[in-house]
């Protein structure tokens, strides 16, 4: 941590010492100097990072963590399965939209979906 970041902290700390007591003053150095302390977690990856796939589930090895989809283009994608609590209450020919990290992992599960479109033809 910079210098200057830090002895700001501890003057922020003093100050709430002084003006609010020491428990005030204690309370305000959790939330003004552990912040600097801690890692950082970031949020969920962004949705541009998923790859949306819908059609017919085919197997689900919950032993193995892996599945696969065939798509309404006859696609076959093959999948892992880190949380096998989505998949419970799915079974083999039933239609789902999965999302798909960019390690191929099924992070989100949806039993409702559209059908997956061709891609558009090159205009003539």
């Amino acid at each position: 941590m910079p210098t200057h970041a830090f002895v700001h902290r501890v003057i922020s700390v003093l100050r709430g010492i002084v003006s609010g007591g020491i428990l005030r003053g204690f309370l305000f150095a959790t939330v003004v100097a552990l912040p600097g302390a801690l890692p950082q977690v970031f949020a969920e990856t962004a949705a541009e990072d998923y790859e949306t796939v819908s059609g017919i589930l085919g197997t689900v090895d919950m032993a193995e963590k892996k599945g696969t989809l065939t798509t309404d283009l006859g696609r076959k994608v093959t999948f892992q399965i880190p949380k096998p609590e989505l998949f419970l209450n799915l079974s083999a020919g039933q239609r789902v939209t999965l999302k798909l990290d960019q390690q191929g992992r099924a992070m989100r599960v949806m039993d409702s979906a559209a059908p997956e479109l061709p891609p558009p033809s090159a205009p003539r």
